[in-house]
């Protein structure tokens, strides 16, 4: 609201709301809307007064907990919880308070200064700039600054500093020529894997469309993004057992000449690189039509741990399939235009849970991702670095994201993995609750993350949020979520030349002795 109009001979409509016993009043003008208390998203390190976001009719709105800001302990949601949504220099922002009450007209002339006391009743009193007597003088309506209630100047210039660049989408993975990129998943007790160029994105258990008179193995048809693809129960093909659905259902979306087709597996277990030269033909005892479709046996874990690759062609080779799966008559006008079209206007994310909440890195960030093996904890080391892991020989160090982020730890289990990144060619390793899927956003659906969400004294993980309706994705760029100084402590952890160093000093010490 702006200040000089508070003291102005002009009639004000104030909205008035509670927050316990107190009354608060905002100019009507800056009021657009009055909304029941939606489903928020937590946005981890942000203010202590940023309850989080909120997708309003599709646009990404931050919530603020007024009760926080001016002091109050926080109280549960009940039926008079309310959300006021405000406008802000031309943003939208909400107020959570505990009821709205009525709209009441005041004479410019009715208002008086704040006292200085309030200045100091938390950040919200500063907010205050002047008080309305109501009813005789027997209920006090405290006026409040949007602007210095919801600090917008200074959450402004963070916002464009954060989001002016997407830098971190740009990143390219490099790939060893001796090794093979995999996506690995589980049928039953077997695992199985495809080359991760052949994976286009991995989505949650779908509504199938059954479709009449196709083999066994074609579950049905569903759409993805106005595109008809065929679902394969992979059980079914590989001759597997029979599909059983459960919440760690996903389908595994791949591509083959310019044509989609989607394969339902029990679980997507882990993204990884693997040495070519553990990678053995298969034996010739399992060349049947299902070992066909078998292209080669990796070895790992000292050959405790067998993934079957699999040979993609072979399997979907089906004319029905070929049939369904081809893009509509109009995209098949320009053979390939579409699909190239969509990777244009799309992000494909690794999308991850941590505590109730759903993030999202891109894949080029992403080297691998692995189950949580066993971690040496580290001396002297940043509270959120867990320690270090051996990944075939290399040791690189482990941040707890749930640490970094502040959020309640909790105990390891065997959803946890951990996602391999690349920063200035050193690797490090990003401890999460649990990988959901890989997804192709469109970029239509990203939008910057609101500048009041961020925190001025850290840097700005949060690249922005992806809106997809009723379901909300912070997207991270993963070398903002340390300082510049805290990446340097970490490049030293596990590093061999530490250890060659001091070895060095230690043979030099024997000698003299």
């Amino acid at each position: 609201m702006n200040a000089d109009r508070v003291f102005s001979s002009e009639e004000l409509q104030l909205v008035t709301f509670n927050l316990g016993d107190e009354s608060f009043g905002l100019d009507i003008m800056n009021v657009q809307e009055i909304i029941r208390t939606p489903q928020i998203t937590k946005v981890p390190r942000a203010p202590a007064y940023v309850d989080g976001v909120t997708n309003l009719r599709g646009h990404i709105l931050p919530v603020i907990d007024t009760r926080t800001k001016f002091g109050m302990p926080k109280t549960g949601l009940d039926a008079s919880t309310r959300v006021i949504v405000v406008d802000v220099n031309g943003r939208q922002i909400g107020l959570n308070v505990d009821s709205v009450s009525e709209v009441l007209r005041v004479e410019g002339q009715a208002i008086e200064p704040a006292p200085a006391s309030l200045s100091q009743a938390g950040e919200g009193g500063k907010a205050v700039t002047g008080v309305v007597k109501v009813n005789q003088g027997q209920k006090l309506v405290m006026l409040l600054s949007l602007a210095d209630l919801c600090s917008i100047e200074s959450d402004a210039a963070q916002g464009q500093n954060t989001h002016g660049s997407r830098s971190g989408l740009d990143y390219k993975t490099a790939t060893a020529v001796d090794e093979l990129q995999i996506v690995s998943f589980l049928l039953g007790n077997e695992e199985f894997g495809l080359e991760i160029d052949k994976v286009k994105e991995i989505i949650r258990y779908p509504e199938i469309a059954k479709v009449p008179n196709v083999p066994n193995y074609i579950k049905g048809i569903i759409s993805l993004r106005d595109r008809l693809m065929p679902i394969i129960d992979l059980r079914t093909r590989m001759e597997a057992g029979q599909e059983v659905i459960t919440e760690s259902t996903r389908i595994v979306v791949v591509d083959t000449d310019d044509t989609l087709m989607g394969l339902t597996v029990d679980r997507v277990f882990e993204v990884m690189r693997v040495p070519v030269n553990i990678i053995f033909p298969p034996p010739e005892m399992i060349a049947s039509e299902a070992g066909a479709r078998i292209t080669g046996i990796a070895r790992l874990d000292d050959g405790q741990r067998i993934v079957m690759l699999m040979d993609l062609k072979e399997l979907i080779l089906s004319p029905t399939l070929q049939e369904i799966g081809q893009p509509d008559n109009k995209t098949a006008k320009v053979p390939g235009k579409s699909l190239l079209v969509e990777e244009l206007n799309d992000e494909q994310m690794v999308v991850f849970r941590l505590a109730e909440e759903q993030f999202a890195v891109t894949v080029s960030q992403v080297q691998e991702i692995n189950r949580l093996s066993r971690i040496t904890k580290v001396p002297r080391a940043p509270e959120y670095v867990e320690g270090v892991v051996n990944l075939r020989g290399d040791v690189i160090p482990v941040i707890d994201l749930r640490k970094r982020f502040e959020l309640a730890t909790r105990e390891y289990n065997q959803f946890n993995r951990i996602i391999v990144s690349d920063f200035d060619k050193k690797k490090v390793g990003i401890i999460v609750d649990e990988v959901l899927e890989v997804l192709r956003v469109p970029k239509k659906n990203v939008e910057p993350a609101p500048g009041i969400v961020q925190e001025s004294n850290i840097q700005n993980f949060l690249e922005g949020l992806a809106n997809l309706g009723e379901r909300m994705i912070m997207m991270l760029d993963l070398k903002n979520i340390l300082q510049a100084g805290e990446w340097q402590k970490i490049k030293g952890i596990g590093e061999p030349a530490a250890k060659t160093k001091s070895s060095g000093k230690l043979k030099k010490q024997v000698k003299k002795t």
